[in-house]
C-alpha cells in the first residue's frame, strides 16, 4: 500500500539507517536518515524513527523539541527491550509508539500505517465538543448574531487549520 508521505530516521548507525531506507521505500515511503538532525530538519515528515538504543538523552531532547514546533509529526522510539527509562522518557515527549530491536518489518509497517492514518483521518469530535459548539453558537444566535452562529456550527474551532479566523458566512437578505 503506498503511503504518500516522508520519514526521517534519526540513528548513530549508518548501516542500520540504510537497511531502515530500504524497507520504508518499497511501501512508497519517502525515507531520510540524519545522524544528528536539527528540529528543522523535520520539516515536511510524517513521520521521525529515532533510536534511543544510543545517545538516548540527547535522542528524547530532540523529540521533545520536534513535538513542540511540529505536534503533528508522529515518532517512533526505536529501543532494546532493556531501556526502560529512555522508552518512558519519549512516549512522555510525544513519541507515538515504541519498536523494540529487532524488529518484525510488518510489525515495523503496522505502526507506521497506523500512525500516517491517524495523522490523515479526521479527528472525530466527541459529543461534548459538539454540544459545546451548539451552546456558543445558541449565545450568538440568542444575541442577534446569526451570521456568527451559522459559522460556528459549519466550521468548529478544532477543524480549523491553526491561525485561520472563522469565516461567517453571509445569508442572502432581502433585495431592496
Amino acid at each position: 500500500m503506498p503511503m504518500p508521505a516522508n520519514a526521517l530516521i534519526v540513528s548513530s548507525d549508518p548501516s542500520f539507517a540504510a537497511t531502515m531506507r530500504d524497507i520504508l521505500r518499497p511501501w512508497g515511503l519517502g525515507a531520510s536518515h540524519l545522524p544528528a538532525p536539527t528540529i528543522q530538519d523535520v520539516k515536511g515528515m510524517a513521520v521521525v524513527l529515532i533510536d534511543i538504543r544510543q545517545q538516548a538523552e540527547e535522542r528524547v531532547a530532540f523529540l521533545a523539541g520536534v513535538k513542540e514546533r511540529w505536534p503533528g509529526v508522529e515518532a517512533i522510539l526505536i529501543n532494546r527491550a532493556d531501556n526502560i527509562q529512555p522508552a518512558i522518557a519519549g512516549m512522555r515527549a510525544g513519541a507515538a509508539d515504541e519498536i523494540i530491536a529487532p524488529f518484525d518489518t510488518e510489525t515495523l509497517k503496522s505502526k507506521i500505517l497506523a500512525l500516517l492514518a491517524r495523522q490523515g483521518g479526521q479527528k472525530k469530535r466527541t459529543l461534548l465538543q459538539r454540544f459545546g459548539d451548539a451552546m456558543a453558537a445558541a449565545t450568538f444566535a440568542q444575541a442577534g448574531d446569526f451570521d456568527t452562529a451559522i459559522a460556528m456550527l459549519d466550521d468548529p474551532a478544532e477543524e480549523r487549520p491553526p491561525g485561520r479566523k472563522k469565516e461567517k458566512k453571509r445569508r442572502p437578505g432581502p433585495v431592496s
